[in-house]
């Protein structure tokens, strides 16, 4: 049985971003990095924190959210393995956000500056970097979108979406099935709704026969009747599959 490498997830998505060569795919599992896990709920990087290295999910899932003034919670984006949690740059700019472990998660600290070296070395890499950044921000956009033009059924529905395709490499299919990692106090956080309606909101979609629950197992009988209720862009999503 192949061992994979623990840099796996990130030579792999950048890969996916841009032609790297064998040299540059063997530079990026040469990087150093220390390597943690977490439980549910543990907290990968928290508001305020001015890391010194880049951290990848390497396996898991994991949310970011924001408080606001009166102490209520945004989620406002999920991740999963090989995404980079914090940019590489400096000098290292205070985080803005948490980012909380939604299901068990393991996490490798890469140092800023061995990244940085290495990009500077390989324009590929380099480039790989820029598109990711890209793809991030275009993934923050869908957010807000889904969030400001949505009704509860769209606003749900485009996050079940996003977990489908996260959890299955060809995309959606009739009859596929995902792991509900969201309380729903997570989902009400995550929609801007109230627990009630977002427990109202899942009645109706089961009611419609968009969706099938079976606790925290979701399962979409025909995929369509669930993407016609979104707009749903999905290259920015390529290669984040869970692990």
């Amino acid at each position: 049985m192949t061992v994979q490498h623990i840099l796996a997830p990130l030579a792999t998505r950048l890969k996916g971003r841009m032609n790297l060569s064998p040299t540059d795919h063997a530079a990026l599992l040469a990087l150093p990095f220390q390597e943690r896990s977490l439980p549910v709920g543990g907290y990968v990087i928290q508001e305020g924190d001015r890391a010194t290295s880049c951290h990848i999910l390497l396996g898991g899932l994991a949310h970011r959210h924001r408080f606001s003034a009166e102490g209520l919670r945004h989620i406002i984006g999920i991740h999963g393995p090989g995404d980079i949690l914090n940019l590489p740059s400096l000098p290292p700019p205070a985080a803005e956000d948490f980012v909380q472990a939604l299901t068990s998660v393991r996490v490798a600290a890469v140092p800023i500056d061995s990244i940085l070296d290495l990009s500077r070395t390989c324009p590929a890499i380099a480039s790989a970097l820029w598109t990711e950044a890209e793809a991030e921000l275009s993934i923050t956009r869908a957010w807000v979108a889904n969030m400001g033009r949505r009704d509860a059924r769209g606003r749900i529905a485009h996050l079940f979406y996003e977990l489908v395709i996260r959890s299955h490499p060809g995309g959606g299919f009739d009859g596929c099935v995902f792991s509900l990692p969201f309380t729903q106090s997570e989902l009400a956080d995550a929609t801007g709704m109230t627990t009630v309606h977002v427990n109202r909101t899942l009645r109706a979609l089961e009611s419609d026969g968009i969706i099938q629950r079976n606790r925290r197992e979701i399962m979409v009988p025909q995929w369509q009747k669930l993407a016609q209720l979104v707009d749903f862009r999905p290259a920015a999503w390529a290669g984040r599959h869970s692990a």
